[in-house]
């Protein structure tokens, strides 16, 4: 069988481009369908993370609220706070100074009637405050502390004597380094 094409070329080619046409409208069809199914995925996987980060949310919420979190949060700070006093002291022990012998030389001087009330040890300086019973216990108190060779420095405001019995004193002096290691 033999063809003839009788066709002419303005209309061979206007055929030809609506044949392009129609691949190119079937292919685009098929890349629309195609994004679309894929941003249909896509947000059907957003609104179903969205629903669990909702979920997960509401949850933490509840466990916050509840009385055995408040209870442990209460008990967590309380081991933190016991933690940094512990640092404070592991501080001290690291710088070295052993202030122990200082305190049984200031208690050996503390003659009865003496009562110690505050005792403030910062660095080698010391402030006390106190009770005497009488003028004349304090001054034996003075006298032990000024002729002690493990203290210096003591000052003793003359305020502290104006009363004949129960003196609150208060007095500063600083510790001799030969002991302070």
């Amino acid at each position: 069988m033999i063809e003839f094409n009788l066709l002419p070329p303005e209309e061979k080619a206007e055929i030809n481009s609506q044949k392009d046409f129609k691949k190119v409208l079937v292919w685009g069809s098929f890349s629309l369908i195609f994004v679309l199914i894929f941003l249909a995925m896509l947000s059907s996987i957003w609104l179903y993370l969205l629903i669990q980060l909702n979920s997960i949310q509401s949850i933490v919420n509840e466990m916050e609220a509840s009385s055995q979190n408040k209870t442990f949060n209460d008990i967590k700070k309380e081991i933190d706070d016991a933690n940094q006093r512990m640092q404070s002291f592991d501080k001290l022990q690291i710088q070295g100074k052993q202030y122990s012998f200082y305190w049984q030389k200031l208690t050996e001087s503390a003659i009865s009637g003496i009562t110690l009330k505050h005792v403030l040890i910062n660095d080698t300086k010391v402030v006390i405050e106190g009770r005497a019973a009488t003028r004349e216990i304090l001054l034996s108190f003075k006298d032990a502390l000024k002729n002690s060779a493990y203290f210096q420095n003591l000052n003793i405001p003359l305020s502290n004597f104006l009363k004949q019995n129960n003196i609150d004193f208060s007095l500063t002096f600083e510790l001799k380094q030969q002991q302070l290691k």
